[in-house]
């Protein structure tokens, strides 16, 4: 009870601040880091708000900080799971407002669509029988103006992960890539090569990070339903454009995902 108490006065605390567009900063109890459970409690608060303001269904999940670029860039060393909504969704080739976040990230990432429910005792091949389709995609991320030096991963946890938004490429069949290991990516500003990145970077393997994601929904009592988008995680260090850039990510054979800011 104690627990459900903090987690909601934690939860008031945070959609103030997010509604006011306050500087991020790490949700603390009596000064101490907060647990995973207290996180993710929050966290469906959050979701829970968004919702009721219009934000639409869980349209799937985003999986954060499995790679080791990026959990160095936040200072973390675990992974952490979001909820993606679905009228949070935009089309790539569109644009952008900038002004709609205090401030906008995106994340390089491979996009895989769930065909059936993931298994609780997941193997390699069991894994790839659960996805229909996959597509080069960009998260979008509001840190509000987060200070990297001091994060921990159950404060970005609590908001929901800091996912705003996924912006798709065209997807393809899924079988098409064998295993996802091994897609080279790039990622363009403004037509110039400025990153790059490897499908591999994530937990060692996309399929990792499906495996991940099978144990934390069977321990979270979370619904991984069929539809669903995962977003494997950023195999290249966020990037904050600034008003008039163009963005294009590409990986492997994919086709590309882009977006222009205004």
């Amino acid at each position: 009870m104690m627990n459900r108490t903090k987690s909601d006065q934690l939860a008031a605390q945070l959609l103030t601040d997010m509604e006011a567009r306050a500087k991020f900063r790490p949700l603390r109890i009596d000064g101490e880091t907060i647990s995973a459970d207290i996180a993710y409690e929050v966290q469906r608060q959050v979701v829970q708000r968004a919702q009721a303001n219009g934000a639409g269904p869980i349209a799937g999940y985003k999986i954060g900080l499995t790679s080791t670029t990026m959990q160095r860039f936040c200072g973390v060393d675990e992974p952490i799971l979001g909820r993606i909504l679905a009228r949070r969704q935009v089309q790539s080739g569109t644009q952008l407002r900038r002004a709609d976040f205090v401030r906008v990230g995106l994340e390089s990432e491979l996009a895989l669509r769930i065909a059936k429910p993931l298994p609780k005792s997941p193997d390699r091949d069991a894994l790839l029988d659960c996805v229909d389709q996959a597509a080069a995609a960009f998260e979008i991320i509001d840190d509000r103006d987060a200070d990297y030096s001091s994060l921990d991963a159950y404060s970005i946890a609590a908001e929901n992960s800091w996912n705003a938004g996924m912006i798709l490429g065209a997807p393809v069949p899924s079988h098409t890539l064998g295993s996802f290991n091994d897609l080279a990516g790039r990622l363009l500003i403004n037509g110039k090569q400025e990153a790059q990145g490897n499908s591999n970077d994530v937990l060692g393997s996309p399929l990792n990070v499906l495996a991940w994601l099978a144990r934390f929904s069977e321990r979270a009592g979370l619904a991984v339903e069929p539809g669903h988008w995962v977003l494997t995680g950023s195999m290249i260090a966020t990037k904050f454009p600034a008003s008039g850039d163009h963005f294009r990510f590409e990986l492997g054979m994919l086709p590309p995902v882009e977006i222009s800011i205004v």
